[in-house]
Parts: C-alpha cells; structure tokens; sequence
C-alpha cells in the first residue's frame, strides 16, 4: 500500500469559517451539512445500475479556466441484498475497483464508526481518462451500513487538490447521521 506521505502533495490552509447548510432527505433518512457554496442536486432513480435507490451530488464551485475536474461529493443509497454480507458488499466494491480501474492503488482499508453505525473507509488512487488526457485521483468510501440500506459517501479529487478539500469533505463525513424511521 501507498501512504498519502507518498504522494507528493501540497498542503493548503482550509478557512474554517466556511459556512454550512443542511440537508435533509427524509425518504432515505438521512441528514448532512455541505458547504453552502457547493451546489446539491438531487439524481432520480438509476434503474439501469443494480440495487442503486439513488444519489445526491454536491458539486464544488468552478474554479476557472485551470479547473480540469469539478470535485463532488456524492451520496448513494444502495439496497444490500439478501445473500450478502455487508462486509462481503464492500470487499466486492473493492474487487470491482481493483479490476475496473487503471493504476490502481489501495491506500487505505479501515474500519469507522459514523453516526454510531459500523462502516469502512476505504481510500485509493487510479488513473481516469484515456492518455494522454489520463488525470489520476483520489478517491475516499465511507460505507456505512444501516439494515438493508448502505450509504456510500464518496469523493475523489487529483493528488494536488487533495489536502485542499480534505478537512471539508471530513466535516461532511462527520455531520452525516442516519435519522429514526417513522
């Protein structure tokens, strides 16, 4: 495994006097605070993608010319099936990712406690794009697990923009809570 030491980033100072909302989807239960410069878009229903109920973008704003790559953090809903464990779940994400993605490169494999919900992290890089456009990222999975319901919080950037967006995208991850059934 790589360690984020490795990978030769820049740090950038966060200004923690960002301001936040909140948003609340009381049909998957749950809340988050995003940062209210982003931009939230709620997506219909992807029948085309199996077991997927649904996802929620937050998109950062445009940076210019120079921004080759959006960042978002997305929300999904998926429904766990039956005959699969949640730990099996997210190690077949894992294998999909291992197959399915050029260059990649496992960072880091944990486990986490969100909102008092059992989860894993999961954090990787890859290279995305066909070369010589190829732009590598990397991607954080938080995967939580709530009944026959996962939550995956998912976001990815380049190397360089990493630490810019990290403190943010934690504060989204540690606001995110699963609200009480009615």
């Amino acid at each position: 495994m790589i360690e984020l030491t490795d990978l030769n980033v820049k740090t950038f100072a966060i200004d923690d006097s960002e301001s936040f909302s909140n948003y609340t989807n009381s049909k998957f239960n749950f809340s988050i605070q995003y940062p209210s410069a982003w931009n939230l878009t709620e997506n219909k229903l992807h029948p085309e993608v199996a077991n997927t109920s649904s996802t929620i973008e937050i998109t950062s704003p445009f940076e210019g010319s120079k921004d080759l790559l959006q960042e978002k953090f997305l929300i999904n809903i998926n429904k766990l099936q039956e005959n699969i464990t949640f730990n099996e779940y997210v190690d077949n994400a894992l294998n999909e990712f291992k197959n399915e993605y050029r260059d990649f490169k496992l960072i880091s494999n944990n486990s986490t406690i969100i909102d008092n919900h059992n989860g894993r992290k999961l954090s990787y890089s890859y290279l995305a794009g066909i070369a010589p456009l190829s732009i590598k990222l990397i991607m954080n999975h938080n995967i939580i697990s709530d009944g026959n319901k996962v939550y995956v919080l998912t976001f990815g950037t380049p190397p360089d923009k990493y630490y810019e967006y990290l403190s943010i995208v934690q504060k989204m991850v540690n606001s995110f809570k699963i609200l009480d059934k009615k």
